[in-house]
Order: structure tokens, then sequence, then C-alpha cells
């Protein structure tokens, strides 16, 4: 597993701890993390969007900081730390750039596809073991 994507001591943890439920806990957490992705995808393509609206950054910081927490759980280092750069911006209106959010919105969801097939291959080993 890469180290850069996922941090493998935090997964091996969660096997140890989780025992027969850790598959589960890898599926749940892929299914949450696409409606994540998903959503986040929507909020900056809805029509009207703008990052000079306050009401309109704040569900979108919100779902930055949530994702942020599930994928630091999980050990996907990386993915924490986009989310955490998109929760930043997000809450700092003045600063916040439409070209900066899409790109970051965009790194999101191409890291949860490299995270996604590094936790289906764990998924896999979990049952060869």
């Amino acid at each position: 597993m890469a180290d850069e994507h996922v941090d493998v001591s935090v997964l091996g943890t969660l096997r140890d701890v989780m025992e027969g439920e850790y598959p589960s806990l890898l599926d749940v957490f892929i299914k949450d993390s696409e409606t994540r992705v998903r959503a986040l995808n929507q909020l900056i393509r809805a029509p009207g969007f703008s990052v000079e609206s306050a009401a309109q950054l704040q569900p979108l910081g919100m779902m930055a900081h949530s994702f942020k927490g599930s994928s630091s759980n999980m050990g996907a280092t990386r993915l924490t730390e986009l989310c955490r750069l998109l929760e930043e911006l997000a809450r700092n209106q003045s600063a916040a750039d439409g070209a900066v959010v899409n790109q970051l919105v965009q790194a999101i969801t191409d890291e949860f596809s490299v995270v996604r097939d590094l936790f289906d291959v764990e998924l896999q080993a979990c049952t060869l073991r």
C-alpha cells in the first residue's frame, strides 16, 4: 500500500481493533466517501455557486471538515490534507478563489479514487486471511 496515500500503521491498528468488522469498516468508508465526493462536486457545480457567498462556502467547508475527519480516522493522509486545505479556504472567504476551489475538489476526487483502489485491494486481502 502506498505510504504517500495511506498510513498503513493506521490500517493495521484498525484491523487489529476491529477484527472481523474491519472489512465492513472499509466498505462503509468507501461508500460514505463516494457520497461525500459526489456532494462536493455537485455543490461547486450547482448553478449560481459563488465563492463570494459565505452562505455557499459554509456547507462546502462543513463537508470538507467532515470528510477530513473520516479520512484521518482511516489513515488516508493525503486526502485528509486536501480536505483540510479546502476547509480552510472555505472558512476564509476573503481568500477563496473559484479556480482554486475547483482544483482542490478535483484533487480530492482524484485522491479518493487512489484511496478507494488501495482500500479495494485491502478488502480483497481480507478475504484471503
